[in-house]
């Protein structure tokens, strides 16, 4: 695969948890610490308590900009700037020389690449981003959320899809370090999605912002933005 298909494919995996390659799937890399917690401390919070929490936040939530890094399956790593205005809209800027652009603009997802000049879109509701961006949360209540638990000041949040539409699942976790205070206390630090085929790919949030000032004009992608290649349209 060349890098521009493996970079789009990486991608396609941050927003949805499922690797589109033609290439072998390589194993995923042991799961961090906090990762395995996850899995070995049942218990610890029941997945109805942990999809109140984690929704609470989301309800409270405007506007954020982060860093991000991504961490893929094959252990190669990419970086850009998050931006997100729920309800709805998001924006995965990759940074240069990584040519895609990853938008959803409230209805759709657009995954732009500049090299390629090509623009793939998806419904936001068939990939798991509308669990950070759905206005009408109800995490409890649809069965998604299917594990909680907590780990050295962190609650982590697994989601599936309950209709079983999007393969994979999808674990958010958050800074919460004082489970008894409000949901303002907490903090996204990033989310592990693991494929259909067991890949695990990692987002770490750093340089987190909330309630900033984003234009509309970010959550914007037309077909005569990627024509051409000009990164420059890309309007970080």
């Amino acid at each position: 695969m060349n890098t521009t298909a493996f970079l789009l494919s990486a991608a396609l995996t941050l927003i949805s948890g499922a690797q589109q390659s033609e290439a072998p799937v390589q194993a995923a890399p042991e799961p961090l610490p906090e990762a395995q917690a996850v899995e070995t401390a049942p218990g610890q919070i029941t997945p109805e308590a942990g999809a109140d929490r984690a929704q609470a936040w989301l309800e409270g939530l405007d506007t954020l900009r982060a860093r991000f890094e991504q961490i893929a399956a094959d252990n190669s790593e990419t970086a850009g700037v998050l931006e997100i205005d729920r309800p709805g809209r998001a924006r995965f800027d990759y940074d240069d020389p990584n040519p895609v652009l990853v938008v959803a603009d409230g209805s759709t997802v657009a995954i732009a690449d500049f090299d390629l000049e090509t623009i793939d879109r998806a419904p936001i509701g068939a990939t798991p981003l509308r669990f950070l961006l759905e206005d009408d949360l109800d995490l409890a209540g649809s069965g998604a959320v299917v594990d909680a638990g907590r780990y050295d000041g962190r609650l982590f949040v697994t989601l599936e899809d309950p209709e079983g539409e999007v393969q994979g699942r999808l674990t958010l976790v958050f800074e919460d370090a004082t489970p008894d205070a409000g949901p303002e206390t907490m903090a996204l630090a990033g989310w592990y999605a693991v494929d259909a085929m067991g890949g695990l790919t990692e987002v770490k949030l750093t340089e987190i912002e909330t309630g900033v000032r984003i234009s509309p004009r970010q959550f914007i992608l037309d077909d005569e933005d990627v024509m051409g290649g000009d990164r420059r349209r890309r309007g970080r």
